[in-house]
């Protein structure tokens, strides 16, 4: 089993296993595979074009592509590292490292030998690799919390990072992976925050937007030999790399399987009579028991489409089966709890339905009883869908009432004007509801531990427990909240 570590995603800590995803989305620099040197003449030579690689996490491989189109591969690390790549020493070669959470320590290699140097380093936090103070020597940053501790010196900065620092850098909101590279040619490496796609420069000349990924894991390379440092993106779920800025172009490649990581950087002379990685977009079907980097992948691609707000773990619980069936029911498939093998192409068609344009509410919650899908609008935009489950329309008998009534739930406007912290049980029925939000004297929004694919409740609209201890903070009392069928879509003229 992998150990754990945090990272900074949505402006939150999420506990990641460092072979996952998004454990190792910002560790992007470059390397040198093993047994390349770097010679005098080398060294006296115009910088080279930076090109891509990947690391596979499952088997600790390196895939490095050259310019001429060739694949070099070797491993380095053990399950559990997280895969680094930087000029360590200052030699003007690039090579592996590893960061092993759990232990706070940071291995390298500075050549042939398996390990170089060991190097103590604060645990359980996200590593991001950049020469910020411009002498040569690649070092390792630690971002924890929401703020980001720019080292000094391989293993080295504050003595505690549980306590205050004098240079802490706040990470903008929902960051979710970083970015390092010379972008404004001072010779010293800027770190920039990736959020909502947008590449934004963090510490001194913070605010400066670098440009725009999209759905892509953010690169930084020099692409077209010009000296000029620009963006490229990785479609993880795609396996596609477009390398941006100068003659590139824009240039896109498709190259190796989801779930690998990608890597971009000057190799120096490769070999390049490798086999390339296997190619692959999306994931293989993958239902409730599975792990690993499929599983990573997918619970990385249902985070970005807001469907999932669990650890990105590659451990496929329930977290992970209740946001694969919320897809399938937004995409108006069949609601199964697996993720099939047909899914993967159905991601790029996923579109919201037409909802409601309210923009006198621009925090609000919409609940589509057909579709049995809750929509959270946060400054008018959709930021989170939510399975649930409404009334059953089944007849039931009520203790409170003394009669059989129909479970059914109210359709129209309401608000939430009462709220209870955890379990709520009546006294008369004995049944018991989870953090409830009411909207009516009867009916709340309220967590469960059953949450089925269908309308099962008494009349309350039901969400998983764990989300309603995840959303409790973005609900409040006034807060509207609309329940319809279907919204009608409005007839032309």
């Amino acid at each position: 089993r992998y150990p754990r570590h945090a990272m900074v995603f949505a402006d939150r800590p999420l506990l990641l296993r460092p072979s996952s995803l998004a454990g190792a989305l910002l560790l992007v620099g470059v390397l040198l595979p093993l047994g390349a040197t770097a010679s005098a003449e080398s060294a006296a030579a115009p910088p080279a074009l930076h090109t891509i690689g990947l690391f596979d996490p499952a088997e600790s491989r390196w895939y490095l592509r050259d310019a001429e189109g060739g694949t070099t591969t070797f491993t380095f690390g053990a399950e559990g590292d997280v895969p680094l790549i930087g000029d360590w020493d200052g030699d003007g070669v690039d090579t592996p490292g590893v960061y092993r959470p759990d232990e706070g320590r940071l291995a390298v290699r500075n050549g042939t030998e398996p390990i170089s140097f060991v190097y103590a380093m604060p645990s359980g936090g996200l590593p991001v690799v950049a020469d910020t103070d411009g002498d040569g020597r690649d070092t390792v940053s630690i971002a924890r919390f929401g703020r980001l501790y720019v080292m000094d010196g391989l293993g080295s900065g504050p003595a505690s990072l549980e306590g205050p620092d004098p240079l802490p850098i706040s990470l903008p909101a929902r960051t979710d992976h970083l970015v390092a590279g010379d972008f404004d040619g001072d010779g010293r490496d800027e770190i920039a925050a990736v959020h909502g796609g947008v590449v934004e420069v963090v510490g001194p000349g913070r605010g400066a937007v670098l440009g725009e990924v999209g759905p892509g894991v953010a690169l930084a390379g020099d692409w077209d030999g010009d000296g000029v440092v620009t963006l490229g993106a990785y479609d993880a779920w795609q396996s596609e790399f477009t390398l941006s800025g100068g003659g590139a172009g824009g240039a896109s490649l498709e190259y190796g399987s989801t779930g690998m990581l990608p890597v971009a950087g000057r190799f120096g002379e490769l070999p390049g009579d490798d086999d390339a990685p296997p190619y692959r977009s999306g994931v293989p079907a993958l239902s409730r028991g599975d792990e690993g980097p499929a599983v990573v992948a997918l619970q990385h691609e249902l985070a970005r489409l807001h469907l999932y707000r669990g650890p990105l773990d590659g451990e496929f619980g329930e977290a992970t089966a209740y946001a694969v069936v919320t897809f399938h029911k937004v995409m108006g498939l069949e609601r199964t709890w697996a993720w099939e093998e047909e899914d993967s192409a159905h991601v790029a068609d996923f579109a919201l339905p037409l909802l409601p344009d309210r923009p006198d509410e621009p925090d609000r919650l919409e609940v589509d009883l057909g579709r049995q899908v809750l929509f959270l609008f946060e400054d008018g935009v959709v930021t989170e869908l939510v399975p649930v489950s409404s009334g059953g329309t089944y007849l039931y008998w009520s203790a409170r009432q003394g009669a059989w009534v129909w479970s059914g739930t109210p359709r129209g406007d309401y608000t939430l004007w009462r709220h209870s912290l955890g379990w709520n049980c009546d006294p008369v029925t004995g049944w018991c509801i989870y953090n409830p939000w009411n909207f009516t004297e009867y009916y709340a929004l309220h967590g469960y531990r059953s949450v089925p694919e269908y309308p099962a409740s008494h009349g309350c609209v039901r969400i998983p427990t764990w989300e309603s201890d995840i959303l409790e903070s973005r609900f409040f009392i006034g807060m509207p909240i609309h329940l319809w069928d279907e919204y009608p879509v409005a007839e032309d003229g």
